[in-house]
């Protein structure tokens, strides 16, 4: 019996283990190939949606999916892999697990700065960061948010995550302050421009909503450290804050680390067409984790809109390798942003210029959908087994 291993259960690593075994169903090969998928935890986390107020129903429990459908899960943390003996070695454990093919989906982290006092601040990178940020904005709640240092909340990296949090920022800390409280909001980008991979027209747009929010935006700085109550600047500028939360720096699994083959400066390894490691014909790399062209010139970005359909590619394809199927070639020329701006606004932009298409409450409403429907399987597994077809986005 063949042995598939997927190392990940995120988007990428959810949606390879669906689409291996709908193409094992399809190739009539179920009996002669074992899935095994291994998560840090026993759920599918909806990541994007970590910023948001309240948390229920951003976590999909994997065993309601796996089980039905025999894929095994193994709930644990993979600490080592051998590539050449192909053997995954969990933590804690000194047993490896051998496998015939491997699907690397282990997807990315918040990269630590070595700042003083960085473990003050927070972050929505994992369900728990963004449960104990939680915890901490209802305790500043529940003690009235009686000092200045609790009315100021400071956000580091004006990227997709960080505008995302400001702005959300306002209509949550309403929903628990006494009227008439004011907060003031610290958007800290270390860049001299804000949103510059945007067309000029989308960063307008950014920037007025970000106004109308009563954001302060500061450019071209950075956090220098953080203690108690305070944060300072690398500009000198000192701010009294209980609240840093920290968006900037995202770099790719160091299980990246296991493989003799190239790299790029986020940590993602370089594949081909098939979301092959080159040097590798039985590793397979999707999501996060991985770089690839999704047209003639553009690289993924670490997102669930290529992560899912990598996963769909790399299932099938590592499915297909084992058995000596022809693989299906992965691309992806169509790009899209929808970008939350507030509890009644977005912006949402097409093309890798980020030309605005919708914005305002026709944008919510898309945005809304998107998180709460587009990037969720199906309720019906059968469903969820037909939407894991690889198919080229155009």
């Amino acid at each position: 019996m063949k042995h598939l291993i997927i190392i990940g259960g995120g988007f990428a690593g959810f949606w390879s283990a669906i689409s291996a075994i709908r193409q094992a169903r399809a190739l009539g090969k179920t009996e002669e190939l074992k899935i095994t998928l291994i998560s840090k935890d026993e759920y599918h986390a909806i990541r994007p949606r970590f910023y948001e107020s309240h948390l229920a129903g951003i976590r999909v429990p994997l065993r309601n999916y796996l089980s039905p459908l025999n894929i095994d899960l193994i709930v644990g943390e993979v600490s080592g892999i051998d590539a050449e003996n192909r053997r995954v070695t969990l933590k804690n454990t000194t047993e490896g697990i051998v496998y015939d093919s491997l699907i690397l989906a282990a997807g990315s982290r918040l990269k630590a700065d070595e700042i003083s006092g960085y473990e003050r601040a927070f972050s929505v990178d994992t369900f728990e960061d963004a449960s104990k940020l939680d915890r901490h904005i209802r305790n500043l709640a529940a003690d009235g948010f009686r000092t200045q240092a609790s009315r100021n909340l400071v956000v580091l990296g004006g990227g997709f995550t960080g505008l995302e949090m400001v702005t959300a920022l306002p209509h949550r800390l309403r929903q628990y302050a006494p009227a008439g409280t004011q907060f003031n909001y610290f958007l800290i980008e270390r860049s001299i421009s804000l949103a510059a991979n945007y067309s000029i027209e989308a960063r307008q747009y950014i920037e007025v909503q970000l106004a109308e929010a009563g954001i302060e935006l500061l450019l071209g700085d950075e956090i220098a450290r953080i203690e108690a109550g305070k944060a300072t600047l690398k500009s000198g500028k000192a701010i009294e804050t209980d609240t840093v939360i920290w968006t900037a720096g995202l770099e790719a699994s160091p299980l990246t680390e296991g493989f003799k083959c190239e790299r790029d400066g986020l940590g993602r390894l370089s594949v081909d067409t098939f979301l092959r490691l080159p040097d590798y014909d039985n590793v397979f790399a999707a999501g996060d984790v991985a770089r690839i062209l999704v047209d003639e010139k553009n690289y993924a970005v670490m997102s669930c809109q290529h992560a899912i359909p990598q996963g769909k590619f790399a299932g099938n394809n590592a499915v297909n390798q084992l058995f000596g199927k022809e693989m299906k070639p992965y691309s992806q020329p169509r790009y899209a942003t929808c970008l939350d701006l507030g509890a009644e606004t977005a912006l949402f932009t097409t093309g890798w210029k980020r030309e605005i298409k919708l914005l305002g409450a026709e944008a919510k409403a898309l945005k809304n959908q998107i998180v709460t429907q587009w990037i969720y399987p199906a309720q019906d597994i059968e469903e969820t087994i037909r939407m894991s077809v690889p198919e080229e986005l155009i």
